[in-house]
């Protein structure tokens, strides 16, 4: 036997020795990996399974044919076998950027932002790659004559084709350019969308409405478009109103920056600005300027907002002025007018029980009284604030909440008709523990803090009774907040 070892070639012993030690630890060594990327579940595990299986032991056929027998490179045999190890090969590679590419392990975002066009020209570079090394170093293919002869047809087909070519270069110019990606929100002609997806040959919109548009790279690159999300994802949104000139324009521009504050969406910083712009006909024109950070929402936040001005501005009694030429015929007291007459405030708050006093005390406290609406969303109490008024509930239902400083519940309540809150600041003069904010539309009578308090000091035992309302509310609050935050801890 070692006679026989050492007569044979050098050359045959290395290859002999690589394939008879070598393969097996290869293969070793792919089985353990594959066990480790069984037990985390890895999307690369079919990859590693085609090296182990198919890929090595075709590896092994060729060096044996083409090391230990010798097979010339004419031979059928040897180029089959090396065609198709180069073709296992590429196979894995695509299925490795396929998988690299749209791996769950990468943030969602982050895959959600690369480009298709971007993957199907790696998969198309591969493809090429591979067909370029099979047909020039397996088959002997001369590709200089082969690119020659394709050059002078590619003169006819990129004319056949000069649309779809155009669309090519337009999505290759908008990849390398980036003017947006995926996830962004742009606007092309008058079509706005989010980008959900780029390819070869067209951008794909969704709009608001949930509809997809697909726009061609063509006619993208030879249009002005806008991105929302572009340099920076803050977007500043216009909003007109025409306001009486009866009213002062700073309590306008007050009113209009509360409703802001108030509207869920609208950045603090930047802030909003009002603006008065003009003097019309009839009214007085201003614009408010505020910054939202999610175009997603625009048109929401919109809605949210003016709705809150209506309510904002019945609350304040500033009007929207008619129109000059249009006639109304009214007689009597429409049914739809609230109440505001100090005798009917002072009826509503007797009928609600809240404050069982005299009826001269409570006519003299209605005079200090207001009966506001609020609309859903808006917000009457801040935790952490002092008020200077007192709400009774006429309608509706209002939520109060207590959230810690990572936005986590920790109380959480419903107030309803003849329900009083604020009694914080009336009894004792401290900010509010909770926020108040409305889950449907109310109504409710708004006491002035000042008039209460002298309402209490002729009435000691409503204030004792307000006052121990006030300390069984704080109580049940404080122990549904140390309930909630030691649940969170644990």
């Amino acid at each position: 036997m070692g006679d026989l070892l050492t007569t044979l070639p050098v050359e045959w012993k290395t290859w002999g020795a690589l394939i008879v030690f070598g393969l097996p630890l290869a293969i070793i060594i792919a089985g353990e990996l594959l066990l480790f990327l069984e037990k985390k579940e890895s999307e690369f595990i079919p990859i590693v399974y085609n090296i182990r299986n198919i890929l090595l032991p075709n590896l092994a056929i060729y060096l044996i044919l083409s090391k230990i027998m010798k097979l010339g490179d004419d031979s059928l045999l040897l180029k089959i076998s090396a065609t198709f190890f180069w073709l296992v090969l590429i196979h894995s590679a695509l299925k490795f950027v396929n998988t690299l590419v749209f791996s769950e392990a990468l943030p969602s975002q982050v895959r959600d932002r690369i480009p298709k066009l971007l993957v199907d020209f790696s998969r198309t570079f591969l493809v090429l790659l591979g067909a370029a090394i099979i047909a020039s170093n397996v088959w002997g293919a001369d590709l200089g004559r082969l690119l020659a002869a394709l050059g002078v047809g590619s003169v006819v087909l990129g004319l056949a084709l000069q649309d779809v070519l155009g669309g090519l270069f337009s999505g290759i110019a908008l990849l390398s350019s980036k003017p947006f990606t995926v996830g962004d929100w742009i606007k092309v002609g008058d079509v706005n969308g989010q980008v959900k997806n780029i390819d070869w040959r067209a951008v794909t919109l969704v709009d608001f409405n949930g509809d997809s548009i697909v726009i061609p790279n063509a006619v993208i690159a030879k249009e002005k478009f806008r991105n929302y999300s572009r340099p920076s994802s803050i977007h500043r949104e216009s909003v007109g109103f025409d306001i009486s000139f009866d009213d002062p324009p700073n309590k306008v521009k007050q009113v209009l920056l509360e409703a802001a504050y108030d509207t869920k969406g609208i950045l603090r910083e930047p802030a909003p600005q009002v603006a008065l712009i003009s003097y019309d006909e009839f009214s007085i024109h201003y614009e408010i300027r505020y910054f939202i950070n999610d175009y997603g929402e625009v048109a929401t936040i919109h809605n949210n907002f003016i709705s809150k001005v209506w309510y904002a501005n019945r609350r304040y009694g500033i009007t929207f002025p008619t129109r000059a030429h249009e006639v109304y015929n009214f007689d009597g007291v429409s049914s739809a007018e609230q109440p505001q007459t100090p005798k009917e405030i002072k009826d509503l708050i007797k009928a609600s029980k809240a404050l069982p006093v005299a009826e001269h005390e409570l006519l003299e406290l209605a005079k200090h009284c207001t009966i506001d609406d609020f609309g859903v969303g808006e917000c009457l109490l801040q935790k952490g604030l002092l008020t200077d008024k007192v709400y009774l509930i006429l309608e509706g239902v209002a939520r109060e909440h207590v959230e810690n400083k990572n936005g986590h519940l920790l109380h959480e309540g419903r107030l309803k008709r003849g329900d009083m809150f604020g009694l914080s600041s009336l009894v004792r003069k401290e900010p509010s523990i909770v926020t108040v904010c409305a889950i449907s539309d109310i109504k409710v009578i708004s006491i002035d803090i000042e008039a209460m308090q002298t309402l209490l000091q002729h009435n000691p035992e409503v204030a004792q009774s307000l006052e121990n309302v006030a300390d069984t509310h704080e109580e049940k609050v404080s122990k549904s907040i140390f309930l909630n935050q030691s649940s969170l801890d644990v």
